[in-house]
């Protein structure tokens, strides 16, 4: 995997620079979020992290895998503002998931907001479209 430099970590999420500084790994955590503030907190941080980088070329990697799955429509609501706050500071954007299941919400939620990216079981794939 090489070198990777830990940026951030909650009981939620952990966000790490790879790949010579090319890639930003989000792994999500297996802790369910308690409400949709704290899922905001941690969001916060990772915009936060994502402007201190200053640099547009970065690929980001969401690693769901482990994440509690979770559709309520107003957490569903609440993420989809903060992924429109947040992938448009990346060149592209990927997300690793365990099941065909996460596959398909995912893909999903992808076409309702219209931000494009890569929905994947296979973290080689993602590395590949990420072009890292």
């Amino acid at each position: 995997m090489g070198h990777s430099t830990e940026l951030y970590r909650d009981d939620y999420v952990s966000i790490h620079l790879e790949r010579e500084g090319k890639l930003v790994r989000v792994i999500r955590s297996s802790k369910a979020y308690p409400d949709i503030a704290a899922m905001e907190y941690s969001y916060g941080q990772l915009i936060d992290v994502a402007l201190s980088l200053r640099r547009k070329d970065l690929g980001l990697l969401t690693d769901q895998r482990l994440a509690p799955g979770r559709n309520d429509p107003a957490f569903e609501q609440a993420v989809a503002r903060l992924r429109n706050q947040l992938y448009p500071l990346f060149r592209k954007r990927a997300v690793l998931v365990q099941s065909m299941v996460g596959k398909l919400q995912l893909t999903r939620l992808s076409k309702a907001d219209g931000l494009a990216r890569l929905v994947s079981q296979d973290e080689a794939e993602i590395l590949r479209y990420l072009e890292v």
